[in-house]
């Protein structure tokens, strides 16, 4: 069974995947939630299943910090 998009919901086929810890993002949906910046596997920052860039992470300043690399 392929997984289902966090952002759209929608199936991620290999194809189009990009990974954050365990889950799996499209391509298209792989963007920080702040500013809409499109992020690199490795360049991701996860909170409560949504993606920050850095910058955005670390001025939300979270509690929980889950740096994704």
């Amino acid at each position: 069974m392929s997984a289902k998009c966090p952002k759209c919901g929608k199936t991620v086929y290999a194809a189009e995947e990009m990974s954050a810890g365990p889950l799996k993002w499209h391509k298209t949906c792989f963007k920080c939630e702040a500013c809409g910046t499109r992020l690199a596997t490795g360049k991701a920052s996860r909170h409560e299943d949504k993606l920050y860039c850095q910058q955005c992470y670390l001025k939300g300043m979270y509690a929980t910090k889950e740096l994704l690399n």
